[in-house]
């Protein structure tokens, strides 16, 4: 009954459904708004991608709830009702991480940073979900925090049958948990990348000057197709847009600091720019000027 209601509220467009895209031979995504979580979205504001091996589905990133990634894992074993194996998760954000029991329940190892772990055996992990339960009702009333089962803080090789998945970490610079996933030239950039959309630079953890320099190690992969936590897959020309963004900001937001302004006056300065039509401007923009600012003075 609540199948079918959620169906039949899919077809009206009160809420949004997941279709899968295939992306490759062998590679599946479910693409999410660009939106902040609400009741009609799901929280369906984010990317998750699957690649069908020969023994099995290994994921990228959960979404957002464990409803979305059941209905992801749904989806999937429509294509072929094949076992989850794996689900690595790109970093801890809620979006991302979230909808991991999911997973877990399907049978999946959760794979994740080595910081992803200590964030949720602190206890931070559940105070962020209190917040965001609060900011955000009934989006995320279901989620149950579940921490992985294999942690990362080098690079490693994951071979599963006659496929090899290189997961790399790559911190700090959105968060101090990212890390990507690299296989045949593909490279899961999480939100390390976005396309056409301006990234989130405002977690309290995240460093734009480290963001420039692990943007420039992505570009040494060569990868042929970057797929992103947000937005369409693209290629090399992804890496620019986004490292030329978080370069524009840096660059005058230390310009401005030069000259004397206060960060109200920075803000202001900086409200209106050459990035301004590109989806998530108006919600991260001014969050990602008042970062940097103070990222800077650390940097002295």
């Amino acid at each position: 009954m609540v199948r079918t209601l959620l169906t039949f509220l899919i077809s009206l467009g009160f809420i949004f459904g997941m279709e899968l895209k295939k992306v490759s031979e062998s590679i599946y995504m479910a693409q999410g708004v660009n939106a902040l979580p609400s009741k009609e979205n799901r929280g369906f504001m984010s990317n998750a991608y699957a690649v069908l091996t020969d023994e099995g589905w290994v994921v990228v990133d959960t979404l957002s709830t464990p409803e979305l990634g059941r209905e992801f894992i749904s989806e999937l074993k429509k294509i072929k009702d094949a076992p989850i194996l794996y689900a690595i998760v790109t970093h801890y954000h809620m979006d991302h991480w979230f909808g991991a029991s999911a997973f877990k329940e399907a049978g999946a190892k959760i794979v994740a940073h080595k910081n992803l772990k200590d964030f949720y055996d602190s206890g931070e992990a559940d105070s962020v979900l209190n917040g965001v339960k609060s900011s955000f009702p009934g989006v995320f009333d279901n989620v149950k925090l579940t921490p992985p089962d294999v942690v990362v803080d080098s690079r490693v090789k994951l071979r599963v049958g006659n496929d090899t998945f290189l997961i790399i970490p790559m911190t700090p610079a959105h968060t101090n948990t990212d890390i990507v996933v690299f296989k045949n030239r593909v490279l899961f950039a999480g939100d390390l990348t976005a396309k056409r959309r301006i990234v989130f630079m405002g977690d309290r953890n995240a460093s734009s000057k480290g963001w420039v320099e692990v943007l420039n190690k992505l570009k040494e992969l060569k990868p042929k197709l970057v797929l992103s936590g947000h937005g369409e897959p693209g290629g090399l020309e992804v890496i620019k847009e986004t490292q030329d963004y978080i370069a524009f900001v840096r660059e005058n937001v230390a310009r401005l600091k030069d000259e004397g302004k206060f960060i109200d006056e920075i803000r202001e300065a900086l409200k209106d720019t050459p990035y301004k039509n590109l989806p998530m401007y108006d919600v991260f923009h001014l969050r990602n000027v008042y970062r940097v600012f103070n990222e800077l003075d650390m940097e002295l």
